[in-house]
């Protein structure tokens, strides 16, 4: 009997460490998109103020928050991890651009913002 008790805590502690370590993965890419999303309304509030100096300040801040979290992406959400970077990159070589192309910028921000939600949506 205590050996059945035993293997059945043992399975229920081994199921609750996997489940933990889901959702902290979850919990991660959650808190980066929000990060990136904030970042995001950063800039797009300096795109519509014409104001470059906080356009080149915010924008590379995206690719320092998206490293902490891109991986786990990768590997749950191929997709949307593809659909990510196809407007991160464009919006951080914008942002970083000596001359700001306002109406460029804000439609590669608003698609990046748009791809990140996305993505907020599907690991609530």
């Amino acid at each position: 009997m205590k050996k059945v008790t035993s293997t059945i805590l043992a399975i229920v502690f081994g199921c609750v460490l996997v489940l933990s370590g889901c959702g902290s993965n979850n919990s991660k890419v959650s808190e980066g998109v929000n990060k990136m999303l904030d970042t995001t309304n950063q800039l797009s509030n300096a795109i519509d103020n014409g104001d470059q100096e906080k356009v080149k300040e915010v924008g590379p801040k995206l690719e320092d928050q998206w490293k902490t979290f891109e991986d786990d992406v990768k590997k749950d959400n191929k997709d949307l991890y593809n659909k990510i970077e196809n407007y991160l990159d464009p919006t951080i070589a914008g942002s970083e651009s000596s001359e700001l192309d306002k109406d460029a910028l804000k439609t590669l921000n608003d698609q990046l913002t748009s791809a990140l939600k996305e993505l907020a949506d599907k690991t609530k």
